[in-house]
């Protein structure tokens, strides 16, 4: 099938050779809704743009959790107000990039894209 870094199938990672696939979600939680971009398929070093957006305007804080194939737990990435700086965990400044639109919008991108970066990509909404 080409040449293949990596894909990700309902959570799990398989890695073939030069592009990484990544699934995020959509789902409605306490008739709250998330929209999410559909999965991707990029080459290595080219930048991702990962899109979520929610229809509740009293959930002001947005935050962003990757799971990996090899963890059961997702790790929490970053999060952050509108207007404000962002907030990231350890490593995931240097390599990821956080930005609101909107108290109900807001975008994960990262710049270039690496086999370390194959997961599923979650976006989440809090009071604080």
């Amino acid at each position: 099938i080409g040449d293949f870094v990596g894909y990700i199938l309902f959570g799990l990672q398989l890695f073939l050779h030069k592009y990484v696939y990544c699934i995020f979600s959509t789902g409605q939680v306490s008739a709250v809704t998330f929209q999410q971009s559909p999965p991707q398929l990029v080459a290595e070093k080219s930048e991702v743009q990962i899109n979520c957006s929610h229809n509740d305007g009293n959930l002001p804080v947005m935050l962003w959790y990757q799971h990996m194939k090899e963890n059961q737990s997702m790790t929490l990435t970053g999060y952050g107000y509108q207007n404000t700086r962002q907030t990231f965990e350890g490593q995931f400044e240097k390599q990821f990039k956080l930005t609101r639109g909107s108290a109900t919008t807001g975008t994960l991108t990262i710049p270039s894209a690496e086999l370390s970066h194959s997961a599923v990509y979650f976006c989440a909404a809090s009071t604080q």
